[in-house]
């Protein structure tokens, strides 16, 4: 490509001037081209090979030196957020509510014709969200019409934390129970299930305990007596020593609690009775 090739850009702001003779022409486009031309170069900006950053500061007819990005200045008056401390942390966590417990208490509101659990009027989480409105009366004659609006996925997560005392604590039980009173489907078969399981682990560990305790008052050698011996005798005569019973673990009482009322509830429904053997709620 010759040296005196003239982009196509340039000529036409060459044709805007009015040069008097010819020379003047051919020296005022090759000293415009050096002197406005940042990279010097006499190249179609679609055939050469620029950059696109390159090529739009020669349209717009900057300086090739790079402009420095001026440094972000923070506004007066504005400071970093503080970190909260761990009580403080634990009072903002203890005044959220979650939308399944919003859930449950708008089933109770609206489906109920008791008052709430004073239990439940006094958590943080519901004051700060409800205020003083869950414990005043609507009257007979008023407009407000209230409106529940039933979700399967909220259903789904208060069926499959049942028994997670921490998702759900133990103040909402009644609000709990008197929502699965109607529930129907595999969704109640599978409940009822775990219910039982779940009170026949508390007949498991109060059979457990009254086997030890007879042991003890009859002076005899309880299983785990019998055990330490026998893998004495065992590091003695290098025998192979036998695996040991898993101890049987004490269930959760205010998981038996709200298993045991709810199966009372469906109890209509034809089904077994569990008697729990030396239960009792500690208050």
């Amino acid at each position: 490509m010759s040296e005196s090739h003239i982009p196509a850009w340039k000529r036409i702001s060459l044709k805007k001037q009015t040069p008097k003779s010819e020379n003047e022409v051919n020296e005022q486009s090759q000293s415009s081209i050096i002197d406005d031309d940042p990279l010097n170069i006499t190249t179609h900006l679609s055939t050469g090979n620029l950059t696109k950053k390159e090529k739009k500061r020669i349209i717009n007819g900057e300086n090739k030196l790079s402009i420095k990005k001026e440094k972000r200045v923070s506004k007066p008056g504005t400071k970093k957020k503080e970190k909260l401390s761990k009580e403080e942390k634990n009072s903002k966590k203890n005044k959220i509510l979650r939308d399944q417990l919003r859930y449950l208490i708008e089933f109770f509101k609206t489906k109920s014709e008791t008052k709430f659990p004073i239990t439940v009027l006094e958590l943080e989480s519901v004051k700060e969200n409800y205020g003083d409105s869950l414990s005043k009366d609507v009257s007979a004659d008023s407009d407000v019409v209230e409106i529940w609006k039933f979700s399967k996925q909220k259903q789904n997560w208060l069926i499959k934390h049942f028994f997670n005392l921490d998702e759900i604590p133990p103040v909402y039980n009644d609000l709990l129970l008197l929502y699965f009173k109607d529930l129907q489907g595999r969704s109640k078969d599978e409940l009822i299930s775990k219910c039982q399981k779940k009170l026949k682990q508390w007949n498991d560990y109060a059979e457990d305990q009254e086997t030890k305790i007879k042991a003890l008052v009859e002076g005899e050698k309880t299983s785990e007596q019998v055990e330490e011996e026998e893998t004495e005798e065992g590091e003695k005569s290098d025998e192979p020593v036998k695996e040991e019973k898993e101890e049987v673990q004490m269930p959760n009482k205010e998981l038996i609690q709200r298993s045991l009322k709810l199966l009372e509830i469906w109890k209509d429904d034809d089904l077994k009775p569990i008697e729990l053997k030396k239960f009792s709620i500690d208050i």
